[in-house]
């Protein structure tokens, strides 16, 4: 963001080695200077003396002053709570900030602020639909929503006024934009409000498919399996090689359905008004299980009591299995919804796995897809909201990532065991999603970054080498049970920049 002199530019992000940091730019004599690392989404005080910013490693809102000196926290975030897109009111006096909270009873949002003692919180909005990216002018805090079902996916600008002494609401938020087919992001206007740019992000995903060479250590050029634009996640490979599962929302909302990998187009395995995801295939091969949640209504986001379900590989009525813990929201972003917990994974050989999350980390039990669930596999800890997790082929271990901006933070669960094996993929941080050798000796790990996803093979002590870094944003992959192909699903952002010459106003 520019400062009020226009002289200076603040910007953050990742910059060298995928480091988060805040740097500030001046317009003369064109210098940059680093004000922080291991910090993000910075914004400048109105007077220009302070920043406020999101710490990447404590994931606490800290404020510095403009030098970069002085830095200290200003709010941590409570346990199961998520604080993000901190800024200041116009007057400087307050903080404004979104905070989010995950339960088994579904997550819960709301538009907050504080003063500069991190004390008299006021709630201006409580809704889970607000986006982290927002912007205010005097007494008018502007900020994008996403839509009721089956508009889900689209984001509006609205608008919500606010005393600037209290930072208390007056009023409720009012809707500037209806626009189809926009997802408003990432904005900003100048205080006269005369120019308004904003990115129009509209993500779909794909399955597609590589081969494998030289033990792993290669992969050729993928080709794209699913053709349609769509969410298409990747669920599982059958044990024969043959046929892939995966869930689309491409009839409206997510259904399961499989697809040889020599043809081109899929079979609808289970539909209907309920959300169907993480499909995977029974370790026999007659069965395709999936977690199943209750069709969401508006304006209720978000549901509770999932099942795991079961219908013929071969196709047929699906079936019941057993009951999970969890919640299932309605997210705008795709990737909340197909990477959510609780999920399920199954080996070549063993019981499948259902994964569910606690306070400290994820609990996996093990089940059967005729008689449901059975005994406690094991615990990994970590924050859940920010972990990905495989069983190894042979079913007696678990390997778990969780996404850190600075340690690529690797877990190994034995079935039984209380101590989890951990190490460091070193400089492959950021992990987003794991999978296991079809041999079961090594990994596969996404390492994610902001010029695309490396995907990277390790053995099980952390060294490790880049196989594919696309532009994409990828977030599952697995290899074929002959280990001769890899499976990996990646979202693409379709995101272009807009500008308009005026501010929406009602």
């Amino acid at each position: 963001m520019w400062s009020q002199d226009g002289t200076k530019l603040l910007v953050s992000g990742p910059v060298a080695q995928e480091r988060q940091g805040v740097y500030m730019i001046s317009v003369i004599g064109a210098s940059l200077k680093k004000l922080r690392d291991d910090a993000f989404q910075a914004s400048l005080s109105p007077d220009g003396s302070q920043i406020v910013y999101l710490d990447s490693v404590k994931r606490s809102i800290g404020i510095m002053n403009s030098d970069g000196s002085q830095a200290h926290d200003f709010l941590k975030p409570e346990g199961g709570y998520r604080l993000f897109g901190p800024t200041w009111i116009s007057n400087g006096k307050r903080i404004l900030y979104v905070r989010q909270h995950s339960s088994l009873e579904g997550p819960t949002g709301a538009l907050e602020s504080r003063d500069l003692n991190a004390g008299d919180p006021q709630v201006l909005l409580s809704d889970l639909r607000v986006t982290f990216a927002t912007y205010e002018q005097p007494g008018r805090i502007i900020f994008s929503m996403s839509e009721a079902p089956p508009r889900q996916y689209e984001r509006n600008l609205y608008e919500l006024r606010y005393n600037v002494d209290t930072g208390k609401p007056k009023g409720k938020p009012q809707q500037l934009t209806n626009w189809n087919g926009y997802s408003f992001t990432d904005f900003h206007a100048t205080s006269d409000g005369n120019h308004f740019v904003f990115l129009n992000g509209k993500l779909e995903s794909a399955v597609y498919l590589a081969e494998l060479g030289n033990n792993n250590t290669e992969l050729k050029a993928p080709q794209r399996l699913t053709l349609n634009a769509a969410i298409n996640w990747f669920g599982s490979w059958s044990p024969d090689g043959k046929n892939i599962v995966f869930t689309s929302n491409r009839d409206g909302n997510y259904n399961i359905y499989v697809q040889g990998i020599q043809e081109r187009s899929p079979r609808a395995l289970a539909s209907g008004p309920e959300e169907q995801l993480s499909p995977v295939v029974s370790p026999d091969g007659k069965w395709v299980l999936y977690v199943q949640w209750p069709k969401v209504v508006a304006p209720k986001l978000t549901v509770t009591g999932g099942k795991v379900m079961r219908v013929p590989i071969a196709g047929g009525a699906p079936e019941f299995v057993m009951d999970v813990k969890g919640s299932f929201t309605l997210d705008s972003d795709p990737i909340t919804i197909i990477t959510s917990i609780p999920n399920i994974r199954c080996p070549l050989n063993g019981d499948c796995l259902v994964a569910e999350s606690g306070d400290t980390g994820l609990t996996f039990s093990a089940f059967d897809p005729t008689q449901g669930r059975k005994k406690e596999f094991g615990k990994a800890p970590g924050v859940p909201d920010f972990m990905g997790w495989n069983i190894s082929p042979d079913g007696t271990q678990v390997a778990t990532t969780e996404f850190d901006y600075k340690v690529g933070k690797v877990q190994i669960v034995a079935a039984g065991s209380a101590t989890p094996q951990k190490f460091s993929s070193g400089e492959w941080a950021q992990l987003n999603g794991v999978s296991w050798s079809s041999d079961g000796k090594s990994l596969f790990l996404l390492s994610y970054s902001s010029r695309g996803t490396a995907v990277v093979h390790s053995d099980l002590t952390g060294h490790a080498t880049m196989l594919y870094r696309p532009s994409w944003d990828i977030w599952a992959v697995q290899p074929s049970p002959d280990g001769k192909t890899l499976a990996f699903a990646p979202m693409i952002d379709n995101s272009n920049a807009w500008s308009m010459g005026y501010f929406p106003s009602k």
